[in-house]
């Protein structure tokens, strides 16, 4: 019997399709209860073919000998039963006409008909089968094996829904499975939703194992107040092992027909992507319109390392009406930059060319293109009660559109040398830092009255201090441990008036507890503030002794001025305070599940509050999440916040976002949708209005994503579009 085998029958098939995860399948039956039980049989440890019976009848003179009753083959770890076994030594055949069923650790084969022949061919009749790593079975009517490559289904049918209760069934006459070539064919192939057919391919084919291969990807289908109803279906090229194409007509029945050309390239050295996007013509605009997004990475070399960016539209609302990722909807700039990395030993240097395509009618809005940016810096880690020095130098050129905006353009060059002397212990840390700053332009396109290269030159001292305490403590049967950390941060920089220095990227921080101890308000290089000061700090924190959970921490600061601020920046008056506003941050984690956070600056002056952040998170389980938040700008923006993914049972999942206006009285943002999950299914809707930047107006959009387990995915896939809107949310 050495020349026979079932083994590979079906082996080709579960191979073509991978291992699912067992989550994915959590509501259907185990398919212990689904497919025929493997008898206790312990694995053969050898490669040869075991065969017994109850009766065996061997015709010495004719060459057949037949096995009956309870007739078991094993091969190692395979396994066939049968009530009857005939084997012909003369045409080389074992063959049996009655109920049969194999087993291997892939999958179970089920008959009532079999024929093994010899050079590993064979037919089996009237199959069932199941796929034990993918939780799949389906039927063949006849199933043959030509060679040990090749097998030929005909009137198969697959799916992973539990038997009674078919959603889904994808069926085709005839199947070849080649895996000398590496992939299968199927023709006349049929997807039935409820028994129904709703999709027919006349023919395709498909990879075998984890190959790639090329063919028609699943479809997409949605709707928005902008296209109208869509259909998108990707054509899929596997051009080689190292890059790949994707072709995908995108039909918009308010628009016209997208098409979307995505080209995908990795290397041992790099790695990229190309998407390009053409309507050759708008319905409702009358105009072709076209995208462009590139990004690159690349490594040169251990040290030299490249990263590229590179976007474009053909128009400011051509995300908003026509962009197929949820995401780039209300985008505003479009970032071009190519970067040059060099990592050396301690140190840092980066070479930039960066610019923008601004998607808003504001000139202001337009930033300033850097075009070259040359940056070094140390990277040196600290050590303790030594003298640290420490670099970063840049040289830029600034431009932009000077008949757009009326502004300065030119060079800048600034070098940042600083030396510090730390000295940290267990409960204390004091950090004395000597800083110079020199920066100096070279500038086109200002009056005539104005100094073309303006410098500056600029030392800050500053001195960080401070304290760690901490206690044991129970509170409500919990060992605790409470820290209080006391900090001082000392700060001088002389005055120099710097209002004939332009501003190319410089804006001031946001004012947060981390930001009273910075040495300088300003980010980027055209402003040194002339900060004569004392940032005073406190934060107590609470963490639990056992599990290092914080329960609580809270800070809150203040900065106590000796003299006015005269450094600003251009239309902002010179600050005469003696005191900025109190900071105050507090996250609190209350139970195991109940989370919150809140910032919070109030103005002393005024006596108004500033700035006001609160945010509460309540999440039992991972997929149930609600979160509620209340953001105050003070006479910029006050805003709420609601949103929620919450699971009302395994199959049933509801979610939403509510952001709401208060000073307009309007939402900006809501969404409403729901998530079913049965064994074999899934369905996502998502009902979105929202408020366009440009004209202040409400659009709607639907979203339907439809999941045939084990197959594919039809719609818009919206998970990382949900982990914006829902914090706490993962697919």
């Amino acid at each position: 019997m050495r020349h026979y085998s079932i083994i590979i029958l079906l082996i080709l098939l579960s191979n073509s399709l991978g291992a699912v995860e067992d989550k994915e399948f959590a509501l259907c039956k185990p398919f212990s209860e689904i497919a025929p039980p493997r008898p206790n049989i312990p694995p053969r440890e050898d490669d040869s073919v075991h065969l017994s019976a109850d009766q065996a009848t061997v015709q010495e003179k004719i060459g057949i000998s037949t096995f009956r009753g309870n007739v078991l083959m094993q091969r190692a770890d395979q396994l066939l039963k049968t009530p009857l076994m005939v084997y012909d030594r003369q045409k080389q055949t074992a063959e049996t006409d009655q109920e049969f069923i194999f087993w291997d650790n892939n999958y179970v084969v089920k008959g009532v008909e079999l024929q093994l022949r010899s050079e590993n061919q064979g037919e089996m009749n009237d199959t069932q089968y199941w796929l034990l790593k993918r939780r799949a079975r389906g039927e063949a009517k006849k199933l043959t094996q030509e060679s040990k490559d090749k097998i030929n289904l005909e009137q198969a049918s697959y799916t992973t829904c539990d038997p009674g209760h078919e959603v889904w069934r994808l069926e085709a006459d005839r199947v070849t499975l080649d895996n000398a070539k590496g992939q299968g064919t199927a023709r006349d192939v049929s997807i039935r939703l409820f028994d129904t057919p709703v999709f027919y391919f006349p023919y395709f084919s498909f990879p075998l194992g984890d190959q790639r291969k090329s063919g028609f990807l699943v479809p997409r289908i949605g709707r928005s107040d902008e296209t109208g109803f869509e259909f998108s279906i990707p054509y899929y090229f596997n051009l080689a092992p190292h890059y790949d194409a994707t072709i995908t007509p995108h039909v918009m029945s308010r628009r016209g027909v997208l098409l979307n050309n995505q080209f995908r390239y990795l290397t041992q050295a790099a790695n990229g992507q190309l998407e390009l996007e053409y309507l050759p013509y708008d319905s409702i605009l009358g105009e072709q319109r076209s995208s462009l997004a590139f990004q690159h990475t690349g490594k040169l070399n251990p040290r030299w390392v490249t990263d590229v960016n590179i976007n474009y539209a053909s128009d400011k609302r051509y995300f908003e009406e026509l962009g197929t990722h949820i995401n780039l909807m209300n985008i505003t700039h479009l970032e071009r930059r190519a970067d040059l990395y060099y990592y050396g030993d301690g140190w840092l240097g980066l070479g930039r060319l960066q610019n923008f395509q601004t998607l808003d009618d504001n000139p202001y809005a337009h930033p300033y293109q850097r075009l070259p940016q040359f940056l070094v810096k140390t990277t040196l880690p600290e050590v303790n009660r030594r003298f640290n020095f420490g670099l970063q130098a840049e040289a830029v050129r600034f431009d932009r559109d000077t008949n757009l905006v009326n502004a300065p353009i030119g060079n800048r060059f600034d070098i940042l040398p600083s030396i510090s002397l730390p000295w940290r212990t267990p409960g204390t840390f004091i950090v004395p830092k000597l800083s110079l700053r020199y920066t100096t332009y070279n500038l086109d396109n200002v009056t005539a009255s104005a100094d073309t290269t303006p410098q500056r030159a600029l030392f800050t001292f500053s001195t960080d201090t401070g304290l760690f305490f901490e206690r044991d403590l129970k509170l409500w049967d919990t060992n605790l441990v409470q820290t209080l950390e006391p900090r001082l941060y000392y700060r001088y920089t002389p005055y120099k008036d710097q209002t004939d220095m332009p501003i190319f990227d410089s804006a001031e921080y946001d004012l947060s507890f981390m930001q009273l101890f910075r040495d300088n308000i300003y980010l980027g290089a055209d402003r040194v503030d002339d900060g004569h000061q004392l940032s005073l700090g406190l934060s107590s924190r609470f963490i639990g002794s056992n599990s290092g959970t914080e329960h609580l921490r809270a800070s809150l600061g203040q900065i106590v001025y000796f003299r006015d601020r005269r450094v600003t920046l251009p239309g902002e008056p010179i600050e005469t305070e003696a005191t900025s506003n109190l900071v105050m941050e507090l996250a609190a984690q209350f139970t195991k599940h109940w989370r919150a956070t809140t910032t919070w600056r109030w103005d002393p002056h005024t006596q108004n509050t500033e700035h006001s952040v609160v945010r509460m998170r309540y999440q039992p389980a991972p997929k149930n999440i609600f979160n509620l938040s209340y953001r105050l700008r003070d006479q910029i923006l006050e805003q709420t916040d609601l949103s929620f993914h919450w699971a009302l049972n395994p199959r049933w999942n509801f979610l939403g976002r509510y952001n709401y206006s208060l000073p307009d009285k309007t939402p900006l943002e809501t969404l409403a949708g729901f998530e079913y999950n049965s064994c074999c299914w899934a369905v996502r809707l998502i009902a979105r209005r929202y408020m366009n930047i440009e004209d202040l107006d409400h659009s709607n959009s639907v979203f339907l994503e439809f999941q045939l387990k084990g197959l594919g995915t039809l719609g818009q896939k919206a998970d990382s579009f949900l982990e914006q809107r829902i914090p706490g949310y993962h697919k």
